[in-house]
């Protein structure tokens, strides 16, 4: 299961977000005007760049941990249906914002795909019914669960739809990946 192999990938992703955002602060413009601007054009970019981008370390720090986590259960279980997976949730949740999230705001941080991960890692134990992917949702349902209260509170300056869009797609995603072979042709 290589647990380390997949901690050390998962920390190299969100190293690569500090690295954005330290790039961000001496760059002459703000990456994050490529976040996802609700039903306009230029907001599209946002689907694939804004989870990479962040409003603050505070913000960044607090998405680090839990981003960590989640990716290394996640390519722990499966390093094939990880990376389909992250592409749904970015796509979907990130295209449902864009559809439906408040005007004139810009919605950025990694936030949507920590939900998720949460959602599709929550639900692999529903759709694949086997029993790694059961205990996988059952040991993230007792240490994120208590998450999901937070798509029931609506705070400023947090994306509330980012939140929850997020959490949706990674059902969905959870759903199209059900049938694929969890094993990549090498056995991880």
């Amino acid at each position: 299961m290589r647990v380390g192999e997949n901690a050390g990938i998962a920390f190299t992703c969100v190293a690569l977000l500090w690295v954005i955002y330290a790039v961000n602060l001496v760059l002459p413009f703000d990456l994050r005007n490529l976040g996802i601007h609700p039903r306009e054009i230029r907001g599209l970019f946002g689907l694939l760049f804004a989870p990479f981008l962040h409003r603050g370390v505070g913000h960044l720090l607090a998405n680090s941990l839990a981003l960590t986590v989640l990716l290394t259960i996640s390519l722990t279980y499966s390093r094939k249906l990880t990376p389909v997976a992250l592409l749904i949730m970015a796509l979907a949740g990130g295209g449902a914002i864009w559809l439906f999230g408040a005007r004139h705001t810009v919605h950025i941080g990694a936030s949507g795909i920590i939900f998720g991960l949460i959602g599709y890692l929550m639900a692999i134990g529903i759709f694949r019914r086997e029993l790694l992917a059961l205990a996988v949702s059952l040991v993230v349902f007792v240490y994120y669960g208590w998450t999901l209260t937070s798509l029931f509170v609506v705070l400023p300056g947090v994306s509330w739809s980012g939140h929850f869009f997020g959490f949706f797609s990674g059902i969905l995603a959870a759903w199209l990946t059900r049938g694929e072979d969890r094993r990549s042709p090498s056995g991880g």
